[in-house]
């Protein structure tokens, strides 16, 4: 669902219940009931509603639950919502809310907190990057164009208990993206008139099975069990601390020292350390990294340079000599484990297939018929990525191989994380780093990134034939047609390249034998709700 803040060492498929972790046991935490868990750096934000990054993702769906989450089985549950209808056009769903439903701060938690909610991250004042992700509600898009009111939305609160939304068409998926970030609630009382709410335990309500009980900017977050959870009776931990290590060789150290349970930022060393080791695990996920291409400049505004740059990559040297990590080379936009909607038993990537492949012969032939032959008179390139090492390792290969495969000079500038996402929205490159991560299995929670509307994620490309066929697609149940249209748009995706597939992810991370229950889902989050330390 959201953007990759950080390099991590990543994947593709369905879901990870860990019955134990193997390896020596740890001495660290301080207390039975605690994990400790290292993050690279802060969340983006600790805002539902303005949401759109992998890791402030896997912090708030510790703190936040929506009207459905994943079970401890992996498979869609209902948090909020104790029950569900939908009318026979298969648009209007009514939800109950639990009774037992509540704030951290013990007040209850309404139908009337959804609707705000959700009108909030539609409300075009309040600009959320997350507001294209909320466009199935009737009428979402529209307000959040200037077009409609917020009272012309299909969110209604009918009383405290009954939530009623209304879509613009029929969506197989929808109940699975109740339970992704974008749609956990927040509260009106708390949220309106204070910027900083996010910025202190005081204020920090939230309503999934932990508590913000300590900020430490630069530091960690601690996190206690709420007690006024829907499920607390289920949640065996007492405390979450979540460590923010920005180094990988920091993160390595700590965790041979037992100073941390969990590690996610592997380094090469510690990859090859404990590859063979049952603390090491490999999780199946839905995403791919890719680079970001600006099409609006000169001369990538040419889908054959485009393309040249693309098939001139060498994608599994960069995984397994330069990257040294897990995954698999990309050959197209959608990664493996979205099932395919027609063939059932099968992967939606494997019956599409690779929709290019490696050329660096056809990648000169490309740039030449663009007019650089052998790269002469090629502008030198703009290349913008993090400033961690393996973001730095990448760049300079990438820089060696298009120098190397296409006589182009290319300029390396890095950046800290949120200067980073700042250069990469005001468009002051040609080439950046990327990743997006799904949050359903769908081919569209990977392709609708692309189209012309969703400026958040698309680069200023756009193609009016790719908006159609993902449009026909929200109009229709018909998976074959749907099947066809989603390949049909890879295809023209893959054709004019406005971004260059990398590798698909998968989620890798060391974890102490005596932490059971940690749930890792097909977007990549670690969910503690289910998790204890023996």
């Amino acid at each position: 669902m959201k953007k990759s803040g950080v390099f991590l060492v990543a994947l593709t498929l369905i879901v990870s219940m860990l019955a134990g972790c193997g390896g020596q046991q740890s001495s660290t935490a301080d207390s039975k009931n605690k994990i400790i868990y290292a993050m690279s750096d802060e969340a983006e934000t600790l805002d539902p509603t303005l949401n759109i990054y992998a890791r402030s993702s896997n912090v708030l769906l510790n703190l936040f639950s929506g009207l459905f989450k994943v079970g401890p089985d992996g498979k869609l549950a209902p948090s909020m919502a104790e029950s569900y209808t939908i009318d026979e056009t298969g648009t209007k769903y009514t939800f109950k809310i639990r009774d037992n439903a509540k704030w951290s701060d013990g007040k209850p938690l309404t139908a009337q907190d959804f609707e705000y909610t959700f009108k909030r991250i539609l409300n075009p004042d309040v600009a959320s990057k997350a507001a294209y992700e909320l466009y199935y509600i009737k009428n979402g898009k529209a307000y959040n164009d200037g077009n409609a009111t917020a009272d012309e939305v299909g969110v209604k609160a009918l009383d405290d208990r009954t939530l009623e939304i209304t879509l613009e068409n029929p969506t197989p998926y929808f109940l699975d993206l109740l339970s992704s970030s974008s749609y956990l609630p927040v509260r009106k009382d708390i949220v309106e008139g204070n910027e900083g709410w996010t910025k202190s335990p005081e204020t920090l309500i939230s309503n999934g099975p932990f508590y913000m009980a300590e900020i430490k900017p630069k530091e960690k977050y601690v996190l206690k069990k709420n007690p006024h959870y829907v499920d607390a009776d289920k949640v065996k931990l007492d405390t979450l601390e979540i460590t923010f290590i920005d180094s990988p060789e920091t993160e390595l150290a700590a965790y041979q020292n037992n100073e941390i349970d969990i590690s996610q930022n592997l380094t090469p060393e510690g990859m090859s350390q404990y590859k063979d080791s049952s603390e090491f695990h490999r999780v199946p996920r839905i995403g791919v990294y890719y680079l970001d291409i600006n099409t609006s400049k000169d001369p990538f505004d040419d889908a054959r340079v485009r393309k040249a740059f693309s098939i001139s990559i060498n994608r599994e040297q960069l995984v397994t000599k330069i990257l040294q990590t897990v995954g698999k080379p990309a050959f197209g936009f959608v990664p493996y484990g979205i099932p395919h909607g027609v063939e059932k038993d099968k992967d939606y990537r494997d019956v599409v297939g690779n929709l290019f492949k490696e050329d660096v012969s056809e990648a000169k032939k490309l740039l030449a018929e663009a007019g650089y032959p052998d790269g002469k008179d090629f502008p030198t390139v703009t290349y913008i990525c993090m400033a961690d090492q393996a973001n730095k390792d990448l760049a300079q290969a990438l820089q060696s191989m298009w120098k190397e495969n296409l006589g182009v000079q290319v300029d390396i500038r890095t950046y800290e994380s949120k200067l980073y996402w700042d250069e990469m929205h005001q468009g002051n490159f040609n080439i950046g780093w990327d990743g997006w991560t799904g949050d359903y299995l769908d081919p569209m929670t990977m392709l609708d990134q692309m189209e012309s509307v969703n400026t958040e994620t698309n680069n200023r490309w756009s193609n009016p034939e790719y908006d159609r066929l993902l449009e026909e697609n929200r109009k229709t149940a018909d998976q074959k047609i749907r099947m066809e249209n989603f390949a049909k748009a890879e295809k023209l995706l893959m054709d004019e390249m406005p971004i260059i597939p990398l590798y698909f992810r998968e989620t890798a991370y060391l974890c102490k034998p005596n932490i059971k229950g940690l749930l890792v889902d097909v977007s990549g989050h670690m969910i503690f709700e289910y998790a204890y330390k023996e």
